[in-house]
Formats: C-alpha cells, structure tokens, sequence
C-alpha cells in the first residue's frame, strides 16, 4: 500500500493539515474526541508513521497565532475574536491578542512582541502605513490576514464587510422614504479602519441624489449629554431629518440623547429617522426599536482565521472575502 501524506490523512479525515500534525505531536487536548478518532483510525488502517524529518519540523512550530486588533474590547472586536477562537480550536493554535488603538507604533510594538514569542502568523486590523511592517513579516514567512482595515500597498488576503455599499444603499432607501434632511455623526476618525467607507458611503448617496447633507463631528466616548448639546442647535424636526450615526461606537450615546427630547417617543419616525452600525445587538431592545446595520462580526472572524490556517497549510492564493452586512428596519425609520 502507498504510503500516505499528511495531506492525504487530512483530506480522508475531512480536517485540515494543521490538525493531523498537530494530533501527531500530541497536541490534541482541546481537540473533539470525533476529531481524534476520525485521524487515528485513517492512521491504523494505512500504518502511517511520519518520518524524523517531519516530526523534527513541526516540533518548531509554536502553535501560536497574533491577533492585532483596534481594540479587543470594542463589541465588533470582541465578537469577531469569538469566531477566531472557534475556527483555531480544532487545530490546536492558540492567539496572543493586542489592542492598538489605530496607531503605528503599537503595532510594531506588538508584532515585535508576538514574534518574540513565536507567532507563525498574523491577522490584522491594519493602519495605512502597516505596510512597512507586512514587509518585514514577508521576509520571515509569516503568513497575514487582513480584517476590515488592511494598509496602502495591501497584498495578500482581506476579510471585511460591505460597509460602503451597505450604506449606500441605506441612504439611498432613506430618500426614497421621504426624508428632506440629513445629518451624520461621525468621530471624525473617516480615515481609519472602515470609517472611511462608512462616511464615503452617506456622501456618495446624497451626491449621486443631488442633495446635500451635514456632518456632525463628536469625539468618540462623548457622554449624550454632551451629545444632546450639540444636537440642539442641529435638528430642525420640520424637515423630517434622519441621523446616520457613521461610528458604531457613537450611536448608543446619540439615541440615549435623543431620548432627552421632549415626547421623543412621538418623533420617531415621522419628524425623526435614526440608523447606525450594532455590532453588539441591543438596538432590537429599546422603546422605540432602533433601525440597524449589523456587521456578521463572528463570522468574518472566523473566516480571516481559516483563511489564515489555509495560508500556514501552504494554500497560496490571494483571495478578499466580502460578507454582507444585515440591515434591520425598525420603529426609529420610516
């Protein structure tokens, strides 16, 4: 009989190459038992034995992955984190996590870290300038991800949402709806990440529809009641005005101060629209129901870290990974 390949044994076991060699190096502990068995039993009825070579290759690989982030702890962060850890648990990989706040010298900070501590690859929410340091991992054969923000001269593979063309196609529904004015809130951050698109997105629709809209810039982690100030003097509820709140982590505080409108029950939706991005959920808990867009935050996670266990299994070719975000029309829009 024809001596299998670790490929072979993966692909008879219905699991990944990085999951038969990490079972091989009895690393198997966070493994299911259906997994175990499925490998074992391809290996008892071929009598593979890897060869001293093999075996001495993989005992270098430290079976470690870093994750680089905006910020761990923002809710999109933390979801798409979930579904990284649910793609590498099978195989064994665990993640070194670090937040870097968009800025360029955390991140060499933590790359240099994480190759300290082995990495042997990388998924990323990149700055523009990230390219130097993709370089530089090139050279050392460190396979990246990119996840929504990738750098200028991007190469590779990238996981993102539709932001531009979600909200696109938001506003453009929204002047179908009725409505005459229109306000975006946004951090001010449109260069960053995917605030670019988000922003893009709300410009383009009114442009290419021949209005004008207005931008209202507040400072990310501003209380509502600073928020409610400068609504005030922004909302003239007689021209039937919809807030496009650009910054997912804004619109939470932007409906907690409509809230501090009188009756603001009663303004929604015929004097008031309200829509933002929800990574989290809770916009289909308030009274009225806020009208949402949701990023599958999960599932992009999940997929930037297969795609990633594809790269580090020796599967080459550049792919971008576009998932469609989930609008849900509820009571604050028409």
């Amino acid at each position: 009989m024809k001596k299998l390949t670790i490929n072979e044994i993966a692909e008879k076991a219905g699991v990944s190459k990085t999951t038969v060699s990490f079972y091989l190096n009895g690393k198997a502990n966070k493994m299911s038992e259906e997994t175990q068995q499925r490998i074992q039993q391809i290996i008892d009825e071929t009598g593979y034995e890897p060869s001293a070579a093999a075996r001495a290759m993989k005992a270098k690989c430290s079976g470690l992955i870093g994750v680089i982030l905006k910020d761990a702890a923002d809710p999109y962060c933390a979801r798409a984190l979930k579904g990284m850890g649910e793609a590498a648990g099978e195989t064994e990989y665990q993640i070194l996590i670090g937040s870097s706040g968009y800025t360029f010298k955390n991140e060499r900070e933590h790359v240099e870290r994480m190759l300290k501590a082995g990495a042997e690859g990388f998924i990323i929410q990149a700055t523009y300038r990230f390219g130097m340091l993709a370089g530089e991992l090139e050279k050392k054969r460190k396979p990246i991800i990119y996840l929504e923000a990738k750098p200028y001269d991007f190469k590779g593979r990238y996981v993102k949402g539709n932001n531009y063309d979600c909200v696109y196609q938001v506003i453009t529904e929204c002047i179908k709806k009725g409505y005459g004015d229109f306000l975006m809130i946004s951090d001010g951050e449109s260069s960053m990440g995917t605030a670019f698109e988000n922003t893009a997105g709300y410009r383009d629709a009114l442009q290419d529809a021949g209005l004008e809209g207005r931008t209202l810039y507040v400072q990310s982690g501003a209380r509502s009641a600073q928020i409610f100030e400068a609504l005030k003097d922004e909302l003239d509820l007689s021209l039937h005005t919809l807030i496009y709140v650009a910054a997912p982590e804004l619109l939470k505080a932007v409906f907690q101060a409509l809230r501090s409108l009188p009756d603001y029950e009663r303004l929604f939706p015929e004097h008031l629209g309200l829509i933002g991005f929800d990574p989290e959920g809770w916009t289909r808990m308030t009274s009225p129901p806020v009208s949402a867009i949701i990023p599958p935050a999960q599932e992009e996670g999940k997929r930037a870290m297969t795609e990633l266990l594809e790269l580090l299994d020796g599967k080459k070719k550049d792919t971008e990974v576009v998932f469609k975000n989930i609008v849900k029309w509820r009571g604050t829009t028409v």
